[in-house]
């Protein structure tokens, strides 16, 4: 092989069969000279599905949106220099929500580093905080085109187990970067990859269950990280102890036609009653997930020192923030959950209902005196259809979701970049999501997560989604925390924004509709059934919110 561009090409579709040992089949691209060979090799793959997008952090978040929906890693490439740096915000999300990412970043050789040469960068720490695992490739070599199909395959496994995440590749052509033919090369045979399911140490399993049998405890299902929870496992251990699952909404627990009995949404709004928090106080939790989104059950949780504390995460990575954790189980959560189930001996019912009790005088409670958001919440998940995505922003969206999302029969998945809990890439995440599917999607946002992240709507050409728009004039969340006591909230907290949101939704082919709280029912259901992305503008009234959360919650202290 004489030619090296057709080398640089040849090496590039080696990497690439490498990738497919891992059922890679999604390459998201951002245009670029030194990433050429890259791009066509992944273009011209006869397997590989390929994107265009300009803007490296939008493909990024659309890259994380379309691996999390698909379950398999998604591939991005991009060209030396800055270019990768705007992938840090989406891989740091990567990274702790367990996503796994193939990153795969063009270089200068190594001839032209460290002496002035234009768009060159050390390109091999800036994301190694967050990645899995990394490897600087060699130069092309045609002896070598065998071991970049393994570097590959190896780098796609990293991704996969034994924690999902993030990896990194940097390979460096020498031009020419553009080959003359079109012929693609042959000979490289792709690895076959498996990983293991970890079991349970028995031992350890028999030991917890019989302190967690015949005592009242509580089973929590926090936020899905890297992997679906069991929910028929789960619910069917919860039946064997007789115990509560407090499920977040973004467990997927809350929703769905599995048994729903022993589950509570509502558990937020129990514990801000202090005598029904003294009441229920378990001899043991049980976690699977990550930590919930609830700060009030997370300080319950926190004021239980004298209680077992055990954590079941199979990435072993300890999200324990309350240091709380007395056992941690690495293994499977569904071989957990049935080697529990098969043991458990169950408690009276007694403490059950205690907190079904409480959650039927909230759930009454709320109905009556219910927030503009409570009753949006309310219409939205009454009227998506079975089997939605429903993806939320940050900030005050998931909380709203945590207050009021009681559940259904019906499936719905509920997805957040939890992670790092940012607002950047809410909408290129949507649109990964969209990309990958043919569902109702919805998004839920806040107004400033969909400024701060405006420009990716230009890649909602030929997509099917609904963006639903709290607008309650900007950093609302703040009026909820803290900050809110302190003389300069209004001037350091609340952000208006100066932006007219129909004329945006033009600018980018959008649908516009703009509704109140008290007509949001009719709305969603003509934005549902609408083609194309739809920008549902919903106008709340902060000063009005913000009353009726703090009436609300003073009643459920009571």
């Amino acid at each position: 092989m004489h030619d090296h561009a057709d080398l640089n090409l040849s090496w590039a579709y080696a990497v690439f069969e490498g990738l497919r040992a891992a059922g890679v089949t999604r390459v998201i691209i951002s245009p670029g000279s030194r990433s050429t060979p890259l791009a066509l090799a992944a273009y011209r793959h006869p397997e590989l599905e390929t994107r265009v997008i300009l803007d490296e952090r939008t493909a990024a978040f659309f890259a994380l949106g379309a691996a999390r929906t698909e379950g398999r890693p998604t591939a991005l490439v991009a060209t030396s220099g800055t270019a990768i740096t705007e992938w840090l915000p989406a891989v740091s999300e990567a990274d702790l929500a367990r996503v796994p990412l193939i990153l795969l970043s063009a270089d200068r050789p190594p001839e032209l580093h460290r002496c002035g040469a234009n768009q060159t960068l050390e390109q091999s720490t800036l994301l190694s905080p967050s990645t899995r695992f990394f490897m600087e490739l060699p130069l092309p070599d045609e002896c070598l085109l065998a071991a970049a199909c393994q570097f590959s395959a190896q780098a796609a496994a990293a991704a996969l187990w034994p924690l999902p995440g993030p990896v990194h590749l940097n390979i460096p052509f020498s031009e020419p970067l553009t080959p003359a033919g079109l012929s693609r090369p042959t000979g490289v045979k792709r690895p076959r990859l498996s990983r293991p399911v970890l079991e349970a140490d028995p031992g350890h399993l028999d030991e917890i269950s019989r302190c967690i049998s015949g005592r009242p405890g509580l089973i929590l299902c926090g936020p899905e990280i890297g992997q679906r929870l069991p929910a028929g496992r789960i619910t069917a251990l919860a039946s064997s102890l007789g115990a509560p699952i407090l499920a977040d909404p973004l467990s997927n627990l809350r929703n769905g036609p599995h048994d729903r009995r022993q589950i509570l949404a509502l558990y937020d709004a129990c514990l801000r009653q202090p005598s029904f928090v003294e009441s229920v106080r378990p001899e043991w939790v049980l976690r699977f997930g990550a930590m919930p989104v609830s700060k009030r059950l997370t300080q319950y949780l926190g004021a239980l020192e004298g209680a077992r504390h055990i954590l079941v995460d199979p990435g072993g990575r300890w999200p324990d923030p309350l240091h709380r954790t007395t056992d941690l189980i690495q293994a499977d959560p569904a071989k957990v959950a049935l080697g529990l189930t098969s043991s458990a001996a169950s408690i009276s019912g007694e403490y059950l209902r205690l907190w079904k009790t409480r959650e039927q005088r909230v759930r009454q409670l709320i109905e009556d005196q219910a927030t503009q958001e409570a009753r949006i919440i309310d219409s939205l998940i009454r009227q998506l259809p079975a089997g939605s995505l429903l993806f939320s922003g940050n900030s005050l969206p998931i909380r709203q979701l945590d207050w009021f999302c009681s559940g259904r029969d019906e499936p719905l998945e509920i997805g957040c970049n939890r992670g790092a809990s940012g607002i950047d890439g809410n909408i290129a995440t949507l649109l990964g999501m969209a990309a990958s599917g043919d569902r109702t999607l919805v998004g839920l946002l806040g107004d400033l997560t969909l400024m701060h992240d405006l420009g990716s709507l230009i890649e909602a050409r030929g997509m099917r989604a609904s963006i639903l728009v709290l607008d309650n004039g900007g950093g609302a969340i703040f009026d909820h925390l803290p900050q809110a006591a302190l003389d300069e909230h209004e001037a350091l907290f609340f952000t208006p924004r100066s932006i007219d949101m129909e004329s945006a939704a033009a600018t980018f082919g959008l649908g516009y509709r703009q509704t109140s709280a008290e007509a949001f029912s009719q709305a969603l259901e003509e934005t549902l059934r609408a083609e194309g992305v739809q920008l549902l503008h919903i106008k709340l009234d902060r000063d009005r919110s913000l009353k009726e959360h703090q009436a609300l919650w003073a009643r459920l202290a009571e």
